[in-house]
């Protein structure tokens, strides 16, 4: 069975969960932080970087990597546009969410509110998140405002790499009770709720609920 390693928070292992779910494939998954001296976790990722995956003979790192392993392993669901064009816009995107949006989303939002507190025992530096939100995210938000569509997806009416790509920073921004302001940036602001609102990444989302509820003081 294909073996999945990294914790559910990760932007980046919530792309996988949500590729495995829609292409309905199983698979164990095997919690694992970011930078663990497991020596079988650095087998697969020398670089100490989650996700890590296994299918039989393969052990190879990095979500974007094994999502293009699957959607060519197993094409049954396909989770890319078919077109040259397309399938280059959609890389660019996911290329784009995993940097930039992680950086902002991620790094600036949920590390200093969520985990710095919670698991570093740091104080969250509130002038480098009031930065991010006010400063640096706009922009991002404005470029998304003139590529996302009003209705359905980024290729169509079926959710795909692409469209997880970009929603799952944001779900961790969320986490840190940040959220798109609508009245701004209305496209953006609707397609992450239909993003979340798919069967698969909703589950997803259900699932990570439990543990933030687990994470937070009573």
């Amino acid at each position: 069975m294909m073996k999945l390693h990294g914790v559910p928070l990760s932007p980046f292992v919530r792309k996988v969960v949500v590729a495995l779910g829609l292409k309905g494939l199983e698979y164990e998954h095997i919690n694992v932080m970011p930078a663990s001296d497991d020596a079988e976790f650095r087998k697969l990722s020398p670089l100490g970087k989650i996700p890590a995956f296994e299918d039989g003979d393969l052990g190879v790192s990095d979500s974007s990597v094994i999502c293009e392993y699957l959607e060519e392993q197993y094409p049954a669901v396909s989770l890319r546009p078919t077109s040259p064009v397309a399938k280059a816009r959609a890389r660019w995107y996911e290329e784009y969410a995993d940097t930039k949006l992680v950086e902002l989303c991620g790094a600036g939002i949920f590390f200093e509110v969520m985990l710095k507190p919670m698991m570093l025992q740091q104080e969250t530096d509130h002038e480098k998140v009031q930065n991010t939100i006010n400063n640096l995210l706009p922009p991002q938000l404005d470029y998304l405002e003139s590529q996302l569509p009003e209705q359905d997806f980024l290729f169509g009416d079926k959710l795909g790499i692409a469209d997880i790509s970009i929603v799952c920073p944001f779900i961790n921004a969320d986490y840190a009770d940040y959220r798109v302001d609508g009245a701004k940036w209305p496209k953006v602001a609707s397609f992450i709720d239909r993003v979340k609102a798919e069967p698969v990444f909703a589950k997803q989302l259900e699932v990570e609920a439990k543990i933030m509820a687990s994470m937070k003081p009573s």
